[in-house]
This record gives structure tokens, C-alpha cells and sequence, in this order.
């Protein structure tokens, strides 16, 4: 369970290094337990990790493109469900940041993402508007479209194996493009040349199948959500940086579909602030194969300087200053 933060008393710098040397005795298992059962009278020494976790937030929003998803978790005072949003930075700016909020308004990400003027992979839910401009900002996930499909094809298998079959065609460029190496220019070529052709049939296809399928069917609707998409669905072919869909943020998110069942549950709304600081810094630490309890065990030691900047602080720094040059 993860409480508040702020009600802890001043934290003392005895206290901070002997937290440290709880995470640096423990096991990965045994140390997961520990943070989830972190709370400020009992852990103070935590207290200044939201430094390091806004300072990956300003990080974040320099990126050029992101990937977002979000997943219900539970809180238990009130009793209701509580939303994990995910963020995931660029290569420039390569950060796993949570934000846990009491509701799964489209202004959780908009307060979250103040200023940021970059793209949004994400998916087709009303809630993320505000942080791509409604849609002028958007890459459509093509994932989700091919989802609805197979979906479909309990309704209309040969219409919905047709749709799948242009989609498959799609995802095939991606493979040529990841077997061959190729970046950059090349990238944006090959999907113009290969890709852009096939987008252009897909969607006149579309255009017919929409005149005569069921509105309320599935395959109707599958052809729908395509459709209400469509601009976002094909802005990838522009940009090497760009990706045909938004698994790696799917990906990212399924643990706490795990975490549901197992561990994950936020004490009240205060405990929100706990989660996803202790997320976003563990999160952002094994996505440069770091070990997050050597890595908070050194931050908390260094923070204890209070250092002005904690630049160095940040995981992909860390990392540079701590793993081989080779890794």
C-alpha cells in the first residue's frame, strides 16, 4: 500500500542513510514490499525523491514524441478506482513516469502534460484531447484498429479477414524496415513508397464498407472507429521517429493489470503522489537495466547533500556514470 507523502516530520540525514541501507540489504522481492509498505513517518528519508521525479517530468516534455495508456487500480479510502497514467519520453528524453489520479478525466493529462507541444501516441479515447490538440498532435494506434477487427470477425469473417489482411500488409513494411536496418530518410521513403499505397486502398475500402455495414455491428463499428481515426492513422509514415502503433506503451502498462490481482493498491488519495513517484523512479531505472534498489539507494545517499541540481540524479545519467561503457 502506498500512503502520502506529506505528512512526514523534517527528515534527518541519519535517517535517509539508513534508509538507504535497508534498500541496499534487501532483495529485489523483499525490497518491493518494503517501498509498497513505505510511509513517510516510517521512511522519511523518501521524502525528497519527488525532486528527481519533477525534474524527469521537465525531461519529458522536451520530447518530440510520446507514448501514453492508462489502467484502473484501487483505492481503498475512499473505496473506488483510481487511474495509473503512463508516459513514456523519447530516446532524447528516455523516462517511464506514472501519474496516479482519482478519476480518468481528460484533465489528469492535461495538468500533467501542462505546455508540452509534441505528439501523442496514444489511443482513441476522448480523455487525451487536450495533450494532442485534439487529434493535429495524435498518432492513432493501429493496434487497436486490427483489435476491433478480429473482434469483427465473429459478426462478418470476410470482411473483417479482408480489413485484417491490408493491416497485416502494414505491419509487414515495419518488419522490412526493422530487418533491413534502415533509419532516418530511409525510414520515411520506405513507408511512403511501400505503406502509403496501401493506406490509400485500405481507405477507400473503408469509405465503401461504411455505406452498407450495420452501424451497430461490430464490423460497422470496427470500420467506424478506422474512420473517426483515419487523419492520425497514417501521420507515422511521416517521421522515422514515429511508430505504427502504441504497444510499447500497452506493454509498458500490463504489469499493473498483475499488480490488480497481487499488490498494487493505493491507501487514499494522498498515497497517490507515493505511487507515482516509487513507479515512475523504479519504472524509469529498469528501462535502462538498472537494478531500482541500487539505483534509490545511491539517490537517497546523494540527496541527502540536497543537492540544487539532480541532473545527474536522473536514471539515463546514472546509468552513464555507473554501468560499463559497453552496456
Amino acid at each position: 500500500m502506498l500512503p502520502d507523502y506529506h505528512t512526514a516530520r523534517p527528515t534527518r540525514p541519519r535517517e535517509r542513510h539508513a534508509h538507504s541501507r535497508a534498500l541496499a540489504r534487501a532483495t529485489p522481492r523483499s525490497a518491493e514490499r518494503a517501498l509498497a509498505r513505505a510511509t513517510p513517518r516510517k521512511w522519511p528519508g523518501l521524502k525528497p525523491l519527488p525532486t528527481v521525479y519533477r525534474a524527469m517530468i521537465v525531461r519529458l516534455k522536451a520530447s518530440f514524441a510520446i507514448h501514453t495508456d492508462e489502467s484502473p487500480v484501487r483505492l481503498l479510502q475512499p473505496r473506488r478506482t483510481a487511474y495509473a497514467w503512463l508516459y513514456l519520453g523519447d530516446a532524447a528524453n528516455p523516462y517511464t513516469l506514472f501519474d496516479f489520479t482519482p478519476g480518468r478525466g481528460e484533465e489528469y493529462p492535461a495538468a500533467f502534460l501542462s505546455g508540452y507541444a509534441g505528439f501523442v501516441h496514444a489511443d482513441g479515447y476522448a480523455g487525451y484531447n487536450p495533450i494532442h490538440g485534439s487529434g493535429s498532435r495524435h498518432l492513432g494506434c493501429w493496434a487497436h484498429v486490427r483489435r476491433k477487427f478480429v473482434e469483427a470477425r465473429t459478426n462478418n469473417a470476410a470482411k473483417a479477414s479482408e480489413a485484417l489482411a491490408y493491416i497485416r500488409t502494414l505491419y509487414a513494411v515495419e518488419q522490412e524496415i526493422r530487418d533491413e536496418k534502415l533509419t532516418g530518410d530511409a525510414v520515411v521513403s520506405r513507408r511512403q513508397t511501400r505503406a502509403g499505397p496501401i493506406l490509400r486502398k485500405l481507405g477507400a475500402w473503408l469509405d465503401a464498407e461504411q455505406r452498407t455495414a450495420l452501424p451497430k455491428s461490430p464490423f460497422g463499428q470496427a470500420v467506424s472507429y478506422a474512420l473517426n481515426l483515419w487523419p492520425t492513422l497514417g501521420r507515422y509514415l511521416n517521421d522515422a521517429r514515429f511508430t505504427i502503433d502504441n504497444n510499447v506503451a500497452e506493454r509498458t502498462v500490463r504489469p499493473l493489470a498483475i499488480g490488480r490481482k497481487n499488490w498494487l493498491f493505493v491507501g487514499g488519495d494522498g498515497g497517490l503522489t507515493s505511487a507515482s513517484v516509487l513507479m515512475s523512479l523504479c519504472a524509469s531505472a529498469k528501462r535502462h537495466t538498472l537494478d531500482p534498489w541500487a539505483y534509490l539507494t545511491d539517490v537517497l545517499t546523494q540527496l541527502t547533500a540536497k543537492p540544487a541540481d539532480v541532473t545527474h540524479l536522473l536514471p539515463d545519467a546514472w546509468a552513464k556514470q555507473h554501468l560499463p561503457a559497453s552496456h
